[in-house]
């Protein structure tokens, strides 16, 4: 058995180094590698300055054993990872013919005839192992640099991801312990005392790693276990996940890479139930996400964006003296709207948002981040009273996932 692999990864691009996308890249390729019982202790990102990158790719390979180098491998002036490389590895390009057919048989494909910029995609180092990118033009590679393994894959994620696993994947040195990882998702609970909650019965300084993630209300437990093999992982991490289930209880929604939103569709259908949406602060929010889930048509009816006052009247039947008396951001008017939006479009399951997301519109009775939200089902009308923090986007991000937190909440409650 080879000892425990070290990896860095470094992301080409001056589009990365701006901040102009996210680098999802390393996000995956993490993932990955450490699924793979591969440690990785670095991520770095680099301009496309030829340079700049063969020395970031030297000093990655004097301390790692593995090297995965995205982006840069394109047809123009600015695409300089081939060559850095190369020249970091001591070695000259050379045409792959094997690269270049594959490049003019994609442009033929489509009825095109290959430019010529697109030649300097299928120049490779000499003895390079070469990576075929079976979703687009640009050929990765492997070359050897200071006793790591350098791979070179492209920037475009979907290509990426393809050639990792269809090429780059069978010519890692693998053969060390593997990491096995599973994530308990939280909502409803604040990340501090998630910690604390579970500190009390799970050794957190033992051989379990866990950690804590937060974002936008959403709390990610992180339990990693190494082991020789991975049955071995999974004994080790098993006791710890259901001891923070338990702790948890219902704060916990879903697993790895569940979403509020996917978890809600799966209930609705496993309870065989509709909903309906009536949306204000959030502005249809709610069922955007939920229309991102595939097959939610069968279970989703509607969703109203009532967002003036009439509009919450003549679309959901709002009473108007409740906007006289306790105005729209109340808990009255959230749970007509659940109500009215229910009874209207013939749901199960009627579900409401109205708030105050600024930056204007607060009062001292009434600040900004005031939401109400509301959930009708046959059973009663549950509500939630929140006061959120942050800018317009973030508290409408908060107020819907509060919505469909309350949504999963309701529907498990009717058994």
């Amino acid at each position: 058995m080879n000892p425990d692999l070290r990896a860095c990864i470094i992301s080409v691009g001056d589009e990365v180094v701006g901040g102009d996308i996210v680098d999802s890249n390393a996000t995956w390729l993490s993932r990955r590698l450490i699924e793979l019982g591969i440690e990785v202790v670095s991520h770095a990102a680099v301009r496309d300055i030829r340079a700049e990158i063969a020395t970031a790719v030297k000093a990655a390979a004097g301390r790692a054993d593995i090297v995965m180098v995205t982006g840069g491998i394109g047809p123009t002036h600015d695409d300089q990872t081939r060559e850095a490389v190369a020249e970091s590895a001591g070695l000259e390009l050379a045409l792959n013919r094997s690269a270049l057919e594959h490049i003019e048989s994609i442009f033929a494909m489509h009825d095109r005839t290959m430019p010529p910029s697109n030649r300097k995609q299928a120049m490779i180092p000499e003895g390079a192992d070469i990576l075929q990118n079976d979703s687009g033009t640009a050929a990765g590679f492997r070359v050897r640099l200071d006793g790591a393994d350098v791979f070179v894959l492209p920037g475009v994620p979907g290509e990426m991801k393809r050639m990792f696993d269809d090429q780059a994947l069978a010519l890692l040195p693998l053969g060390g312990r593997v990491s096995v990882t599973h994530t308990l998702r939280c909502f409803g609970v604040s990340e501090s005392l998630t910690a604390r909650t579970l500190s009390s019965k799970i050794d957190f300084d033992g051989r379990l790693k866990v950690a804590f993630l937060a974002n936008e209300g959403v709390i990610s437990v992180k339990f990693t276990a190494r082991a020789d093999d991975r049955a071995a992982a999974e004994l080790e991490i098993e006791p710890a996940l259901r001891t923070a289930r338990d702790l948890l209880g219902d704060a916990v929604f879903g697993e790895d890479d569940d979403t509020l939103e996917g978890v809600v569709a799966r209930l609705l259908d496993e309870h065989g139930l509709t909903l309906a949406l009536a949306e204000s602060c959030t502005g249809g929010l709610v069922a955007h996400w939920l229309t991102d889930v595939p097959g939610i048509s069968a279970r989703f009816l509607e969703c109203a964006v009532t967002y003036s006052n009439q509009s919450k009247t003549e679309r959901l039947g709002v009473p108007v003296r409740l906007f006289e008396a306790v105005g729209a951001v109340s808990e009255e008017v959230a749970r007509a709207m659940a109500e009215g939006v229910r009874e209207r479009s013939g749901a199960d399951i009627g579900a409401s948002t109205t708030g105050i997301a600024g930056p204007t519109g607060g009062s001292p009775e009434k600040p900004i981040g005031t939401v109400h939200v509301a959930v009708a089902t046959p059973e009663g009308t549950a509500h939630r009273k929140l006061q959120l923090r942050g800018d317009r986007r973030r508290i409408k991000n908060r107020a819907a996932r509060h919505c469909l937190d309350l949504i999963r909440r309701s529907v498990q409650s009717l058994g």
